[in-house]
Order: C-alpha cells, then structure tokens, then sequence
C-alpha cells in the first residue's frame, strides 16, 4: 500500500513539475504573430494572435472544445479576445462563441446581421445584448487596425443583410483577410463559389499564404479560378467526421493539384503558423524545433 501511495504522489509532483515548467517556458516565449486552426471537430475555429498580445478569434466551432483550445493557445490566465468575428450563423461557426463569450471578455465583434433563428445563433445574439459588447456590421472596404501592423481587410459582404432573412446563409459569409507585414491569411467562412467569382471580378486584393478552405472542403467552394487568385503556399480543410461527403474528393484533388501544402484538422489536429512578416513557420505542438519556413 505505501509503495503505491509513494508511486502516486511522485506522479503526482512530476505532472506538477511538468506544469510549471511549461507555464514558465510560455511565460518568457516573446509574443509573435500565429495563426492557429483548431480542430473543433465538423466547424470552424481559429485563432490569430498579434505581436502585440492581441487576439482575434474567427468563428468558434460547433460545441465547448474551443474553450480547451483557447485554454491551450493563449498565455496562462488570459480572459481577453479583442475581436471576435463570426463569419456567419450557422451551429457549426457560432455554438462554440457561446462558450467564449460567457466565459471571455470581448472587447469587439464583427457580425453579418443577417436573420437567423436557431437556439444557438439567438442565445448568441441574447449575450451581445446582455454584455453590451461592441458590434460592428462587416461590409467590403472595412479595415480594423490592430496593434503592431497588424490590420482585418474585410472582403465580404458586399452588401448589408442587417436584418434579412437569406435563403443561404453561406453566401453571407464574412471573408477576411488578416494581414501582418508582406504575409496574409484569408478565410472564408462557408462562401460558395458564386461569391468567389464576384470577389475575383470586384478586384479585391485575396492572394494569401495561408488559406482556411471555404465551407470544409465543400464541392460548392473553391473554384479553381479563386484558388489560383489566392495563390496559397498552404491550405487548411477545417473539418471532422461527418455525413455531409466533406471533404469533398474532387476539392481535395483540386487543392493538390494547385496548392503546395494542404492540411486537415482532422488527420493534423491543430495547426499553427507563425509569421516573421516575411513569411510563415509551422509550428510543431509540443515540439518547437520541428518546423519548417514556407517558401
């Protein structure tokens, strides 16, 4: 009995060892610009983090995990997110923020305003009003300047649906494009493929290093037109087990076909980049050495 209650704590104190010794390596880590997808499962959340501490959290997946995430990613005691952008209303993009937002201090949120119903997407709308946060209607032309030359271009929408009910809410996905330095990453909410065309034929600027495919690998995204104006070195397929055929076999051909590098939530877990301004560095979890510059 002793000898097992000796096992138990001397594992006890080494887990504790453990502990403390990462909360200090990620204490004295300088700050840096990241980018990580989150593997939330079948939805979307990922997490930008400036050079300056600021953090800007893109969709929140489809349940409570990206509280463990946040958890994870960000420094030890942390309860800030500067901007919070839901790309568009659906359960897979806004339950997550639920979560965020009860247990979070959100500084802003960027939003479409389009109606949508669902238990989900009005208790969401129920916080915003009880924390009286901040919130701001994306429209093509935006820019939101954060700290350290970092800066939110919002490509879509090019209209307002403050207030509309739309028969797809796919399209009224906010596409965004954050960029620091000569590097940018866009993303893309679940915008189908008749709003790449009217951002290509707009002239919106949308050629990115780092790419998070549209609608997780969807037949209905990705046209090999907008693939080829993004010109990415990576794409990432935010996506889990699901029923929906996602990813879809003839994207994941195009994707290879046209982008270097693509990767999965699902097959990597989580994915993160780092940027220098020049270009990015991905990170290995748990093992910052492994890693390797895109070109």
């Amino acid at each position: 009995m002793k000898t097992k209650l000796k096992s138990k704590w001397v594992g006890v104190v080494a887990a504790l060892v453990v502990i403390g010794i990462a909360w200090v390596w990620q204490q004295s880590t300088p700050p840096a610009f990241t980018v990580t997808f989150f593997n939330v499962g079948q939805g979307d959340a990922a997490l930008v983090r400036t050079v300056a501490g600021q953090t800007i959290l893109v969709d929140g997946g489809p349940d409570r995990t990206i509280l463990s995430k946040l958890g994870a990613a960000l420094p030890w005691g942390e309860r800030t997110i500067d901007l919070v952008i839901l790309s568009h209303p659906h359960a897979d993009h806004v339950s997550g923020l639920n979560y965020v937002l009860e247990r979070y201090r959100v500084r802003q949120v960027l939003v479409t305003g389009a109606v949508h119903t669902t238990p989900e997407y009005l208790r969401f709308l129920e916080l915003l009003k009880e924390q009286g946060l901040p919130v701001a209607l994306a429209r093509a032309g935006q820019t939101v300047e954060l700290a350290g030359g970092v800066r939110v271009e919002v490509l879509w929408p090019q209209e307002s649906f403050l207030g509309k009910e739309v028969p797809d809410l796919n399209a009224t996905s906010i596409v965004n494009r954050v960029v620091y330095g000569s590097t940018a990453v866009l993303f893309t909410g679940d915008t189908p493929e008749e709003n790449e065309s009217s951002l290509l034929a707009s002239g919106a600027e949308v050629e990115a290093q780092l790419l998070k495919v549209a609608h997780q690998g969807s037949r209905t995204s990705s046209s090999p037109a907008f693939l080829r104006a993004v010109s990415p070195q990576v794409a990432v397929i935010s996506v889990g087990q699901n029923s929906y055929g996602h990813p879809h076999a003839e994207v994941v051909e195009r994707l290879r076909e046209l982008v270097p590098q693509v990767l999965r939530t699902d097959e990597e877990d989580d994915i993160t980049f780092m940027s220098d301004g020049q270009s990015f560095t991905r990170q290995r979890p748990h093992l910052p050495f492994l890693q390797f510059v895109l070109p």
